[in-house]
């Protein structure tokens, strides 16, 4: 009895030890890489663009600045800055502070049964069904423009240049003192256990007891008689059998790391710097000195 005894060094060896280990690695590894991605659309966004893309694949920036304080120019830079942008919501900044002191002017309301093309007054604009409808000059037919491409002229160019107006600044982020922060996966354990346990217990007994019978008779009378007889002889064993059999096998695996937040790349630091020496080089103004 106990045939089937279980190899214990067989079952370790068969445990895949190496493809657990593997697949660990694999997973912290692809984690770092999710990490790294995050940490670059950060970086692009502190910047002060994020990219966007469509459903079709076509990318886009949007201006992910923000606000911080004001900025003085004369009105003539502030219509030159309006009309080289298309950033809609930069130029509504500008006709907003400006007041209508540019043209043309936003009409406040649609006519009546206004459709794209018809004509509206001189140096004006409606918006209607998401574009603007400029008039043109002698207020003939009116073009129709995207809201990004929107122009507007100086009211007064003899004087408007002479003339300051405060706009809100924006500037990126990193222009503020933040870097984006960076995440590190350090200090992994991996750890493989398997425990086997096997037990087994067996017993057996018997016993044999043997019975003999005879039996004997005569026929005849006297002498004469003849003697015969018969003999039985009987065995019974009684065998009891016992066995009891267990076996078990437990596996466990532990993955533990340390997620930690690392300094900015020093080329990074670098770029920043020189982008706002640049920035300041462009448009003489102080950079924001960036943190060591």
């Amino acid at each position: 009895m106990f045939n089937n005894k279980p190899r214990i060094g067989q079952e370790l060896l068969d445990v895949p030890m190496g493809d657990m280990i593997r697949q660990m690695a694999f997973a912290i590894a692809e984690a770092q890489i999710v990490l790294d991605q995050n940490s670059i659309d950060v970086a692009e966004m502190m910047g002060g663009l994020t990219t966007v893309t469509d459903e079709a694949g076509n990318v886009t920036f949007e201006d992910s600045r923000v606000y911080f304080g004001t900025e003085s120019i004369t009105k003539g830079e502030a219509i030159a800055r309006h009309n080289s942008t298309t950033n809609i919501q930069q130029k509504a900044e500008i006709r907003g502070v400006l007041a209508g002191d540019y043209q043309p002017t936003l009409t406040s309301t649609v006519p009546p049964g206004f459709t794209p093309g018809a004509a509206i007054a001189e140096n004006t604009y409606i918006d209607y069904q998401g574009f603007y409808h400029v008039g043109t000059v002698g207020g003939g037919a009116s073009v129709q423009v995207a809201y990004g491409d929107l122009e507007i002229a100086l009211t007064s160019p003899s004087t408007d240049a002479g003339v300051a107006v405060s706009l809100p600044r924006r500037i990126s982020m990193l222009e503020c003192g933040f870097t984006p922060t960076f995440y590190q996966f350090v200090d992994t354990i991996i750890e493989v256990k398997i425990s086997i346990r096997y037990t087994q217990e067996g017993n057996t007994s018997s016993a044999v007891n043997n019975n003999l019978r005879s039996s004997a008779a005569r026929i005849g009378h006297g002498f004469g008689r003849i003697k015969f007889g018969r003999s039985v002889q009987t065995s019974q064993v009684n065998a009891s059998y016992a066995q009891k059999y267990s076996y078990s096998a437990e596996g466990s695996s532990l993955l533990r790391t340390k997620l930690v937040p690392i300094p900015a790349p020093a080329v990074l630091e670098q770029r920043i710097q020189r982008m706002m020496e640049e920035e300041f080089n462009n448009e003489g103004t102080q950079p924001v000195q960036t943190p060591a």
